[in-house]
C-alpha cells in the first residue's frame, strides 16, 4: 500500500486535484494542515484531512522555530502513521497533479526494486551554496558516526520535501534525522541568519539533511515530473 502526504498552512486548491477520482483521492492522499494559528480554506468532504496539532505526539516547537514541511515529516513518524504503508510520500499543497503523474504513482504500489522518487535535486555544491551556515561538517561527521559509513558528496540531493520513499528506508534514516533536532536547534537559532528570518532556515537546513540522507542510500532514483505552481502562495492568507 501507499500513501501521500500533502502539507498545508491555509487552502487547498481543487484545480491541483482536478485529475484525480474522488474514491483515489480519498485512498491514497492525507492532507496534513498545518499551524492552528492559520484560518484552513478548503472544499469539505473532498479532503481526507488531518490537523498537525491534534495528533497524540505534537511539538509545537517545529511550527515555533519554522521546520515548515520537515515538520509534519517529523510527526508522522513520531505518530506512526506510516506503519500500514510499504512506501509513503510526501508534497506541497501548491503542486499540481497531471493524470501521468497520478498513473506514475500508483504504479510505485506494485514496485519491488530499491529505489525513491524525487521532484528536483542538486548536487553537493548547489545545496550549500543557498545556506550560510557552514555546518554542512558537522552534518557529515555525524551521519558517518550514526551509520558507520562514509559519506557521499557525489550524489544528486532530493529537495523541496518532495519524494516518495519507502517505508523501510523511512524508518531507517528518521532515527538519525530526529538525533539532529536537538544539536542543530542549538546552532542554527543562535546565528543572525535565523534572528533575521526565523521561518525560512532551519526548514531549509533539514531539507537539506533529508535529501542528503535519502540519497546516501544506494538507492535508484526515479525522476516524477510534477508542476510547483508558486503562484498559489500568492493566495494564500
Amino acid at each position: 500500500m501507499i500513501q501521500f502526504f500533502v502539507v498545508f498552512h491555509n487552502k487547498l486548491f481543487d484545480k491541483c486535484y482536478d485529475c484525480i477520482p474522488s474514491d483515489i483521492l480519498h485512498k491514497y492522499f492525507t492532507f496534513v494542515a498545518v499551524n492552528e494559528n492559520i484560518q484552513k480554506e478548503y472544499t469539505q468532504n473532498k479532503y481526507k484531512v488531518i490537523n498537525e496539532w491534534e495528533l497524540s505526539t505534537y511539538d509545537k516547537s517545529f511550527q515555533e522555530l519554522g521546520y515548515n514541511e520537515n515538520s509534519v515529516i517529523y510527526h508522522i513518524y513520531a505518530n506512526k502513521l506510516h506503519v500500514n504503508y510499504d512506501w509513503i510520500g510526501f508534497f506541497q499543497y501548491d503542486m499540481e497533479f497531471t493524470k501521468e503523474l497520478l498513473d506514475q504513482l500508483l504504479q510505485i504500489e506494485e514496485m519491488k526494486e530499491s529505489a525513491y522518487f524525487y521532484f528536483f535535486r542538486l548536487n553537493f555544491e548547489g545545496t550549500i551554496s543557498t545556506w550560510k551556515y557552514n555546518q554542512e561538517d558537522f552534518i557529515i561527521q555525524h551521519y558517518e558516526e550514526f551509520f558507520k559509513t562514509t559519506f557521499s558528496k557525489n550524489e544528486e540531493y532530493p529537495l523541496y520535501n518532495t519524494y516518495v520513499i519507502t517505508n523501510d528506508i523511512y524508518e531507517k534514516i528518521m532515527p538519525w534525522v530526529t538525533q539532529l533536532y536537538e544539536p542543530m536547534n542549538s546552532i542554527l537559532t543562535k546565528t543572525d541568519e535565523y534572528q533575521k528570518h526565523p521561518r525560512i532556515h532551519i526548514g531549509a537546513v533539514f531539507e537539506r539533511i533529508m535529501g542528503y540522507v535519502i540519497a546516501n542510500q544506494g538507492l535508484t532514483s526515479i525522476n516524477f515530473n510534477i508542476h510547483h505552481n508558486h503562484a498559489y502562495k500568492n493566495l494564500c492568507y
